[in-house]
């Protein structure tokens, strides 16, 4: 049995507000991908979510042994909505990783 710690990445998922974007082919692959990605990456967190509402941004902390699952879940989320919206979305809604201390500053949900 392996007792050693498990360190955890912080995520940062950026995205626009939907209720902002006029074009409604767009609106609904922003929607489609932030809904997947934002229920894989609470589904797939090992700390209650974060949220900067200015900078448009949510925080999640995943264990470092699913982060490659988790990188690529979020991936393959994005490529599904290019594809199936004819968009590309990788400009608009992406990962990336922060500090701990970014994730701290950020507000807790709810």
């Amino acid at each position: 049995m392996n007792n050693s710690i498990s360190f955890r990445g912080v995520y940062k998922m950026t995205a626009p507000r939907v209720d902002q974007v006029k074009d409604e082919k767009e609106k609904a692959a922003l929607s489609d991908c932030i809904t997947n990605s934002v229920m894989m990456s609470v589904n797939m967190s090992v700390a209650e979510p974060r949220i900067n509402e200015k900078e448009r941004a949510m925080y999640f902390k995943i264990d470092d042994k699913n982060d490659k699952v988790f990188e690529e879940g979020f991936q393959n989320i994005l490529k599904e909505c290019n594809s199936k919206f004819n968009m590309d979305l990788a400009n608009k809604v992406y990962m990336q990783k922060v500090s701990d201390a970014e994730y701290n500053n950020a507000e807790k949900l709810g």
